[in-house]
């Protein structure tokens, strides 16, 4: 899979979310439906749902983790994002 660059102010369609991503569209509907992966109001997604849906078919694909454990891993994930920006807040 390529890496992907990240552009702070883009807004991706899911056709170029499956380019950049190499994810199948059912695939990423099916993180959205689960609410691993959220769009904007517009159904675009930005470039951090780009870097999640990556990390989360690494796991699927090279580390075979289940959607339980993927599931898991995607809260943590939110949570540490979360409190970094309390931390980054505080100082």
């Amino acid at each position: 899979m390529k890496r992907y660059e990240p552009d702070p102010h883009a807004r991706h369609t899911i056709e170029t979310v499956v380019r950049l991503t190499g994810t199948s569209r059912r695939k990423i509907v099916f993180y959205c439906r689960q609410g691993l992966v959220e769009t904007s109001d517009d159904g675009r997604f930005d470039d951090e749902s780009v870097r999640l849906l990556q990390r989360l078919e690494t796991l699927r694909r090279e580390h075979r983790m289940n959607w339980a454990a993927i599931r898991m891993i995607a809260r943590l994930t939110r949570e540490v994002e979360a409190l970094r920006g309390e931390l980054r807040f505080r100082r």
